[in-house]
């Protein structure tokens, strides 16, 4: 039986692969900071990577940048095609941010660069610590300050699997090819949200406009407060079971609370959290550091749970307003003007919004016809499927990749 062969290899390869320590066939620098406190080593055109630069796997640019001086003076170059891994950062201690240079770039002390001799390909190598990524998580430890923290020794001594460099060549290619995919897709739900994003403001700005099935106008949009389309109530949970509890997250919207954060309610009394039916609108009455002021989402999830006295529970009066105020409360700067006025500091600067308050807040102009309001929901409604749709395929891509990356290497 052979060893060192992975699960998944292109067909016209074959035999054993080598095993090198990574010190063997690459070369290592650290990088540095000029002196903050010299005006002529930054803002300049070199761009100087950092831990927070360092998402993704391919760096270019960054926030921060020196100047010529600034670089003779305390940092150094990685030429393009240099690797950059972190050595030191409390990043290390969930994921090991390492990537490739497009263009020479300056890098601090907390990065190490790796030049990879001619003899291997560097985007395998790259792509060999990202299929071994948990090995190398297992070697990080603390500076006694937070931080984790990677040996250059350690890292020298990793030792890699290296087939011929004509494979290494082909499986560096093919991964290239797989990365590009998820980055095309990533990028059409961008635009995609950004799409949905001007068509909204258009919409509720009432420059864009729906006719109704004959060709002609609807009516004028009223100007309502929330107290006249939204109905309050406050049904209180009998069940003694716990199946379905509710929070608002700020990114998803109403979530299933056990599932979105793993958290158990079996020895809980919940017998004065308020039932919450499909469709209903939902605020957080408290906010807090994630909800800075509140935030309104409609229950979308087309089952009935509960929700903690944190928050307020309402019954749009059809289903279509419901729709329409989650899309117009998306908006953080809606959310915000809405919110702010009406937000009540209590005790310990604490920070309330009662439902009686929330109802009677600034007027919103929305549509009155139901035909109108509907045409406008499952408009958007569209947009969003497109856009939930591409978010599924870059999830399952990413798998893919992942599966890919554990067979494809030893």
């Amino acid at each position: 039986m052979k060893k060192n062969v992975p699960k998944l290899r292109f067909p016209e390869f074959d035999g054993e692969w080598d095993v090198k320590r990574l010190g063997e066939f690459s070369e290592w620098a650290s990088g540095g900071t000029p002196s903050k406190e010299n005006p002529n080593y930054w803002n300049g055109d070199i761009s100087w990577i950092s831990a927070s630069s360092m998402r993704g796997m391919k760096y270019s640019k960054s926030e921060n940048k020196i100047t010529d001086e600034g670089l003779k003076n305390g940092s150094r170059i990685a030429i393009k095609g240099t690797l950059l891994i972190l050595v030191r950062g409390s990043m290390l201690f969930n994921t090991i941010p390492i990537g490739i240079t497009l263009n020479d770039v300056a890098f601090n002390q907390d990065v190490k660069s790796i030049t990879i001799d001619e003899k291997q390909n560097t985007l395998y190598v790259l792509y060999w610590f990202y299929a071994h990524e948990n090995i190398i998580l297992n070697m990080v430890t603390g500076t006694g300050i937070g931080a984790g923290k990677l040996e250059l020794s350690d890292l020298k001594s990793l030792n890699l699997t290296l087939p011929s460099l004509p494979e290494q060549t082909k499986i560096a290619n093919f991964l290239t090819a797989v990365d590009d995919k998820i980055s095309q897709l990533k990028k059409k739900k961008e635009l995609l949200e950004q799409y949905k994003k001007g068509v909204m403001q258009q919409i509720f700005c009432q420059k864009l406009w729906f006719k109704d099935d004959n060709g002609a106008d609807f009516e004028e949009w009223e100007e309502k407060r929330l107290g006249e389309i939204l109905i309050e109530h406050k049904t209180k949970n009998s069940k003694k079971k716990v199946e379905e509890v509710f929070s608002v997250a700020k990114a998803k919207g109403v979530v299933n609370q056990i599932e979105h954060l793993g958290r158990s309610y079996a020895s809980e009394d919940t017998s004065n959290y308020k039932v919450v039916f499909p469709n209903d609108v939902v605020y957080t009455k408290s906010p807090t550091s994630d909800f800075p002021f509140g935030i309104i989402k409609q229950n979308k999830l087309e089952r009935t749970g509960i929700v903690s006295v944190l928050y307020g529970v309402f019954s749009p009066v059809n289903k279509n307003i419901g729709l329409l105020l989650d899309y117009y409360f998306s908006s953080w700067q809606n959310t915000y003007n809405y919110l702010n006025p009406l937000v009540q500091k209590g005790a310990k600067n604490t920070m309330n919004i009662s439902n009686e308050t929330f109802l009677s807040g600034a007027e919103i102009s929305l549509p009155t016809s139901e035909l109108e309001q509907a045409k406008i929901a499952n408009f958007l409604n569209a947009v969003n499927d497109k856009i939930n749709h591409c978010g599924q395929e870059i999830v399952g891509m990413e798998r893919w990749k992942k599966g890919l990356l554990q067979m494809m290497f030893v």
